[in-house]
Order: structure tokens, then sequence, then C-alpha cells
């Protein structure tokens, strides 16, 4: 059995739409060969927190949790990790790549104890914040072991940006993309979540294509067992689950059912399931229809809701890069078989739904198309959605990740 050095500054107890991917490769890894040894913060800086996610580990998953004093530490990171408030957002902006980075003075010497002895094969660090990356080098230096770099999200091209492509320029993230430059190059292997991100990567940097691999996220099968929770009642019920905030606005669904007449609105009802983020509108005030906010759910309640909903939602806006993104929630929507409402830019994330015939796609800026396709809802709901391909279970692309491994590894 190979092990593997996994930095993952969230990993259970905390929650959140970036958890799950490495909680996963933990789980399924020891399946082909590869046994975890997670390393974490303390006290992270996470949006929610769900211990009941700990029980998917097995004992041969080993979680060291390294010392943290970040300011915000243990508090909310809010999407995309910027800090909250006034004086922490001034700070985030003086720190490169980000304020995660003064976790480093304290976490490598923590990493290295917890390495020594560990017969490792291989460092793994699955980012945001990024900031790790920076921990996984110089663990891997130190260590002389392979390095690989997860991106769960697009570091130079999204979020170094605020997830706003459009703030291009500027010393900071001139700075960014030659870290980048210097950490892709160092690495062995590159992972990425889109297959766009993983040729952005591979045009800008450089090496050899097979360096870089695209494993999307995806649903874990075991998250879906059992009968779908019954409907809860005879309207339309659109769910959106997840985190709100500006990437993931729904004012383009606002803007279509603002066609509809009241009437038709009132046999509709949107659910937000998760967190809003200040200044989004969470309830438009629209004549006839019915909004509920949940607030933040965890991950099995989150599941059930998805299974319930009459559709699922799936927003995006269009932002330069915005067709490179698939939200990880897509998948798990997948693995629901309810019908998608692709509200994204067309892209990898609305060519998925439409290859799996998992919904309907209208990109933003479209609202006649969406009050009409929201009237012919009504008339007829939409049927359940096929099984989700076995290529994005999470088994299945943890087996992938185990077969890189083996490559950097030399196995």
């Amino acid at each position: 059995m190979k092990r593997l050095l996994l930095i993952s500054y969230v990993f259970p107890p905390a929650a959140g739409g970036g958890v799950q991917r490495p909680l996963k490769f933990a789980k399924y890894l020891g399946r082909f060969g590869w046994q975890s040894l997670v390393l974490t913060a303390r006290r992270p800086s996470a949006p929610a927190w769900d211990p009941e996610l700990l029980q998917e580990l097995g004992p041969a998953v080993e979680v060291h949790r390294l010392l943290n004093l970040e300011p915000g530490a243990g508090g909310d990171g809010g999407p995309g990790g910027a800090a909250a408030g006034g004086w922490k957002r001034r700070l985030a902006l003086l720190l490169l790549p980000d304020r995660h980075l003064l976790w480093l003075p304290t976490a490598l010497p923590q990493a290295l104890v917890a390495a020594a002895g560990s017969r490792a094969s291989a460092v793994m660090v699955s980012a945001p914040p990024f900031s790790s990356f920076l921990l996984g080098w110089a663990l891997s230096r130190l260590k002389g072991l392979p390095l690989v770099l997860d991106f769960r999200d697009e570091w130079s091209g999204f979020y170094a940006q605020g997830f706003d492509p459009r703030r291009a320029g500027g010393w900071r993230l001139r700075l960014i993309q030659g870290l980048e430059r210097r950490l892709v190059q160092a690495a062995a292997a590159v992972l990425t979540a889109s297959l766009g991100a993983s040729r952005r990567l591979h045009g800008l940097y450089g090496g050899p294509a097979d360096k870089y691999v695209w494993i999307p996220n995806g649903y874990d099968p075991q998250d879906f067992r059992g009968p779908a929770p019954p409907v809860e009642d005879d309207r339309l019920r659109l769910v959106y689950v997840g985190t709100l905030f500006g990437v993931t606005s729904l004012r383009h669904l606002w803007a279509g059912l603002a066609l509809l007449r009241p009437e038709q609105r009132a046999r509709l009802r949107v659910k937000v399931v998760g967190r809003v983020a200040g200044g989004e509108v969470s309830d438009p005030g629209l004549p006839g229809l019915q909004v509920q906010v949940t607030g933040y759910q965890n991950h099995l309640r989150a599941v059930a809701e998805m299974r319930r909903a009459g559709a699922l939602l799936l927003t995006l806006e269009d932002l330069p890069g915005s067709p490179r993104v698939i939200p990880a929630k897509l998948f798990e929507y997948l693995a629901a078989r309810r019908p998608i409402l692709c509200l994204t830019p067309r892209g990898e994330a609305s060519a998925i739904v439409e290859a799996c015939g998992a919904g309907a796609v209208v990109p933003p800026g479209q609202p006649q198309e969406l009050a009409r396709l929201l009237e012919r809802w009504l008339e007829a709901p939409p049927p359940p959605a096929q099984a989700p391909p076995e290529l994005f279970s999470r088994l299945n692309l943890t087996h992938r990740l185990a077969q890189v491994l083996d490559r950097v590894a030399g196995g």
C-alpha cells in the first residue's frame, strides 16, 4: 500500500462545496492501493460545519490537523475564500497569494513531523486556497517527493480576480501568474476540474500534454441510496442548492419569472437550499411567487432536497472564462435524476447537461426563452432524468487519480 500526503486546507468537519472532492478522494483511494495521510488546518476558515462527513472515512485514513493562526481562522471564508469584513479583505489583498499564507509558518514544521517515517510516495495539494500549493511544494522539495497540484478552481483565471475575469491586470495578478507558472512547472502532474482549465494551463505553461489531467467533480452513489423522498406539493418546485453569490446569481431566473402571469407564478415554488451572500436578491417579491431560503443544510439533507425537486437550478454568470467552469453541484444534480434548468453560458456545463439528456439550457440574458420554457413545464412537468454516467462516479474518478499517482510515483 503506497501512501499519499494529501494537503487540503478545508476538510471535514468543515463543510462546503470544496470539501467533497478531497473527502471522496481520501475515502476511496484505499481501494486502489493508496493510503491517505491528510494534512489540514485545525481551525479552517470555512462556510459551514458538517461533522457527519467524518463518518465516511475508514480507520486507514489518517488526518493531521495543523495549527493555523491566520485572521478569520475558524470563521466564514465566504465564496472563493475571501474574508468577510473590511479589514480582513484589505489584509487579504496585501498577502500573496491569499491570507492563508499565514498558515504556512506553523503548518510546514508540523507537516514535516507528520510526514516523518510515513514512507509517502507523493504529495498532493487540493486548492483553493492556493497558498496551500506553496506548502505542498515546500514539503515535496524537503522530502524529495513528486508533487501533484489539484485545481478545484482556476487560480489566475477566476479565483485571484474575485471570480470576475473582467478585473484582469494589476501587479497582484501578474505576481500570481508568475507564481502559478513556477508551481505548475515544478509539479509532476496537474489536475483540473474542467477540460478547458486543463487546456488553458497547458497552453500557458507548457510541458508534456499528459501532465495535465482532467478529473471532474462527481457524485458518490452511496449518497443517493434508497428511494427518493416524496415531493412536498403539486407545484413545480425549482430548487437551487449551494451558496448564492455574484457568479451564481438568480437574477436571470427572476427576469424570466417576471414575464409570467401572477397565476402562473402561483403554480411555482423556488427554494434556495444554502447560504445567500450579501447583495444577492433571494426573493424578488413577484406577485404570486413563493420563495423559501433554508440557509445551510448538511450534505445529506441537501442531497434529499435535490431528490425531491421538480427541477434543479444551475446558474452561472456570462463572464470571460465561464464556458470552462463546471459547477461541482452539477454531478450531484445528475445523480439526483431530477431535470436540470441550466442557466449558464454555452460551455462545458451546458454540454454535459445536454449530452446526458438531463434538462434544458437557457443561456443568461434570454428571459423570454426562459419564460416560454417554464410555461411549457407548467403544462407538462419535465420527466425524471436518466441515470448519470458512471464516468462521474467518485469511485471511478478516484481510480483515475490513483493511476496518475502510480505514474508520478513510478508505480
